[in-house]
């Protein structure tokens, strides 16, 4: 079962317009209006411990766990673990809706995505765009263990539907002829295609002058402050402001300082360690595999109280926030850490991305 965290608050009607036959949408000059005035909140945050969630069997013997659907995050993504067989993967196919991203937490699979083809091991990142055709296969000898998240939210739909429960024992491994698969999948705005040599074949036009991203386990730009590395993976300019997606590592002591966020929705995944999380005033201890979903304007802090780091993956919806990063942290931790200049960087730089660092909070200690 997963954990909702938070409190539940009610949204005031708005008032009405009298004599506007239309009303006319303005960006704000100031992205931080909504939390600075607490606009109420309709929805909460989410807690997934290790072995929680919703989980089916794909295709009789692949087991996915999904995290996060359309429900939990207002449409904006879906969030699931792949445990792939060793010799399976999806068929070439093609999104007309959704940027797709994949972090393998274990395993070796052989990717190929519009002229990418190579094979990468644990630790590797690999955005598939919208409107590129791709598929991906395990060529390891076990399961493999596959982060998948899709934005906006809606496909899940697609394996839950096809999908057999969970609760049930696994069957055979099974396959579908594409024309069943694509007999069902328009709804879910993917189309399954034929294998061949032609890379370009089924392309969007929508994908259309865009390419795959792949960032291996030690690659990335990296930034640092008090006690977090923020390594940029798929920055929002790569995925067409769809979504950013960042490996975070906390030392011991170190973490994320309490904030909220005007625009984004954010999900950590838990990789390795334990951290320590506070969402809207509840503390959770969130060990190796657990999620945490935090809705935009939602109060929360993640910090490493333990001797041995933690590492997290992190997504936010929609991209961009990872101009935050560069302006707000240093490139690399240099000798004489300053964590008190560091919060103050954040804090300060924060208001012009709408995000609102607490000062009262203090450093991570």
């Amino acid at each position: 079962m997963a954990h909702s965290v938070g409190h539940s608050r009610q949204r005031e009607p708005r008032p009405r317009m009298e004599g506007c036959a239309m009303a006319i949408a303005r960006t704000p000059q100031n992205p931080n209006s909504s939390i600075q005035q607490d606009e109420p909140l309709l929805r909460r945050g989410k807690l997934v411990r290790p072995g929680e969630g919703i989980s089916i069997w794909w295709m009789g013997d692949d087991r996915i766990t999904f995290g996060a659907v359309s429900e939990d995050t207002g449409g904006e993504y879906a969030f699931w673990v792949d445990y792939p067989p060793a010799g399976t993967g999806p068929p070439r196919h093609v999104h007309s809706r959704e940027e797709e991203g994949f972090f393998l937490l274990r395993g070796k699979l052989e990717l190929k995505a519009g002229g990418l083809h190579t094979t990468v091991g644990d630790g590797a990142f690999f955005a598939a765009p919208r409107g590129v055709p791709h598929e991906w296969r395990n060529v390891g000898d076990d399961r493999a263990e596959l982060l998948t998240f899709t934005t906006p939210g809606g496909n899940e739909g697609f394996f839950l539907e096809m999908g057999a429960p969970g609760g049930e024992p696994p069957s055979e491994h099974g396959t579908l002829p594409i024309q069943e698969i694509n007999a069902r999948s328009p709804r879910y705005g993917v189309t399954y295609l034929e294998s061949g040599s032609d890379p370009s074949a089924g392309l969007l036009q929508s994908g259309a002058g865009r390419g795959p991203t792949l960032q291996l386990a030690d690659e990335g730009e990296r930034w640092y402050a008090a006690g977090a590395t923020y390594n940029i993976k798929a920055a929002g300019l790569a995925t067409a402001a769809g979504y950013t997606a960042v490996e975070i590592t906390l030392e011991p002591g170190g973490g994320m300082p309490a904030h909220r966020h005007a625009r984004y929705e954010e999900a950590f995944y838990v990789m390795e360690g334990t951290a320590t999380a506070l969402v809207d005033g509840d503390a959770y201890e969130a060990s190796a595999g657990t999620l945490l979903l935090v809705p935009w304007g939602i109060h929360h802090r993640v910090r490493n109280h333990t001797d041995h780091i933690v590492r997290l993956f992190n997504l936010t919806v929609p991209g961009g926030i990872e101009e935050y990063y560069r302006c707000a942290c240093r490139p690399l931790p240099g000798p004489g850490g300053d964590p008190d200049g560091d919060l103050n960087r954040l804090m300060v730089v924060g208001r012009k991305f709408g995000i609102d660092v607490d000062p009262d909070e203090g450093p991570p200690a």
